[in-house]
């Protein structure tokens, strides 16, 4: 055997026989290395070619949604503009014809509403003394209509027996039977004409009651202009009426100079007047609901903590209340005139820790205030400048102050300007024109509540002066308080002498010269002593 042809054997054999596998693996391993560079390169190539079509598309849809954009918007501004122009000049009705609208106001009250003179006027023709129903009834018209002003069948014919029933009584002699059945007619049907105008003799001839019996003649005239007794009833009365009325704000005037004649420096005083800072605070958003005592309002005020187990708003209301009180001692009580932007300044202090972005801002919604729908969002604006023209107004001004503050109060709160805090607002810019007059502060007791919306209900149907009446009677009682804390030996609380004063000034005005006071109890019809029509004091 040949030494070529013999096979290697020993390490450099297995060394040999060991190096072919692995070229052949080395090469296998470069052509996958290839193979998976050019797959890598195609791959990439694919994905930029796939971005830019992207980017394409992107930038096609960018436009496309610009360009819709630009359409919708440009249709927008038609839109907004033929509205405005068919809105501002002209109306359509309902039958697609075209006219030209005339721009009223709405939800605005009949003019009779907030009249602030000739309220106590005798409805003559002039120069005749015969009525003039057609101008009362253009003066007058009807409060409520007929499914929600009348009561049931059922209780008017109650009431009316029981009117028939308490004449007898009366004409018998039993005056508490007769009184029970005339209250009880009254509850039953307190917008019956008939009613009203029977209870308000009762009242007028028995009673003596001469204001409250001229109310319930006006509310039947309200809702029967053409009722002839209630007419004649209210010449008869409206003078007398008016004389005690008057009467009633000379005496504040007089209890007013009485207080100012009180030096600043009084001790007295001054702990009347910070007493009465938190009593106006409690009793105001007590009004509103609020159910905080006095002792924790007073420590609210003063130390500025809260207390527990009351929520965060009541808290907030008391505080508003006192920055808005601040903002008026500093700013408004020597101000010539008061205007639209003082008004939103004192309701931005009132609400403004209740709802700061609500605060001085007229509501933007339609609010129901009870039975009181107040004016649309639309015509507050228009509203609340004519409101600020009269506010200012000569003859406006040259009304008594307690008057004055009075109608404001009403106007105000039956616009409801706000969303919130319109009786708060109305009570501080009444208090504010008080204050200019040289008046306290007034409070108005959260324990008559009722009576306060009972007197702003009667007002909105047409009788301001029972809401008048109510606020002076408020502004007497504080002026009382103030002069009795002031007084060093006080025989009495200045109240009780001021009332039996007013009875005396009744009794003579209602008591004919010839006739003793032993008489005041008689059941002799005023009309006997008076003729019949004339509205004349004796």
């Amino acid at each position: 055997m040949d030494n070529d042809t013999v096979p290697a054997v020993g390490p450099t054999a297995r060394k040999r026989s060991n190096c072919v596998p692995y070229e052949k693996t080395l090469c296998n391993f470069d052509t996958v290395n290839t193979k998976h560079n050019m797959n890598q390169a195609t791959i990439a190539a694919i994905r930029n070619e796939a971005l830019l079509q992207l980017q394409q598309h992107q930038q096609l849809a960018r436009a496309s949604m610009l360009y819709v954009s630009f359409v919708n918007l440009c249709i927008f501004i038609a839109g907004t503009s033929v509205a405005f122009i068919l809105y501002e000049f002209l109306h359509i009705n309902p039958y697609g014809v075209l006219r030209q609208a005339n721009k009223q106001l709405q939800h605005l009250p009949d003019n009779h509403f907030l009249q602030t003179r000739d309220d106590f006027a005798v409805y003559a023709a002039p120069g005749t003394g015969a009525l003039d129903l057609d101008a009362l009834k253009d003066l007058y018209v009807s409060a409520k209509d007929e499914e929600s002003g009348r009561a049931s069948a059922t209780n008017v014919k109650e009431a009316l027996d029981s009117l028939k029933l308490a004449t007898e009584m009366r004409a018998l002699g039993k005056g508490e039977k007769a009184q029970r059945l005339y209250e009880h007619a009254f509850a039953l049907a307190p917008k019956h004409p008939e009613v009203l105008l029977r209870y308000g003799e009762y009242l007028e001839h028995s009673q003596r009651d001469i204001v409250l019996a001229d109310q319930y003649y006006f509310q039947a005239l309200m809702l029967n202009p053409t009722n002839t007794e209630a007419v004649a009833n209210r010449q008869r009365t409206a003078g007398i009426v008016q004389s005690i009325d008057e009467r009633k704000l000379e005496l504040l005037d007089l209890k007013r100079d009485a207080l100012s004649a009180v030096h600043e420096s009084n001790a007295a005083l001054r702990r009347a007047k910070k007493e009465a800072y938190f009593q106006h605070i409690y009793h105001s958003v007590g009004i509103e609901g609020n159910t905080m005592t006095l002792a924790q309002t007073r420590s609210i005020l003063e130390t500025r903590m809260a207390i527990d187990g009351k929520s965060i708003d009541e808290h907030n209301e008391i505080l508003g209340l006192d920055l808005a009180m601040k903002y008026i001692n500093a700013s408004l009580v020597n101000k010539i005139e008061i205007t639209l932007k003082d008004i939103l300044e004192i309701h931005r202090r009132v609400l403004g820790h209740v709802d700061p972005i609500e605060g001085g801002e007229f509501r933007r919604t339609q609010v129901y205030v009870g039975g009181h729908v107040p004016p649309g969002p639309g015509d507050l604006a228009v509203l609340m400048q004519h409101f600020e023209h009269w506010l200012n107004a000569e003859q406006t001004v040259s009304l008594h102050p307690v008057k004055h503050a009075a109608l404001a109060h009403y106007k105000l709160v039956h616009i409801h300007p706000f969303i919130d805090g319109n009786g708060r607002t109305s009570r501080l810019l009444m208090n504010a024109l008080l204050m200019r007059a040289g008046y306290p502060p007034i409070i108005i007791p959260k324990q008559q509540r009722h009576k306060y919306y009972q007197f702003l209900q009667v007002a909105n149907e047409g009788d301001i002066r029972p809401f008048v009446r109510f606020i002076a009677d408020c502004t007497e009682k504080t002026l009382d308080l103030y002069l009795w804390a002031t007084s060093d030996l006080p025989q009495q609380i200045p109240m009780l002498a001021q009332t039996e004063h007013e009875l005396a000034y009744v009794d003579k005005l209602v008591t004919p010269s010839g006739e003793t006071a032993t008489n005041r109890g008689s059941t002799t019809p005023i009309a006997d002593k008076f003729e019949s029509g004339s509205g004349e004091i004796p």
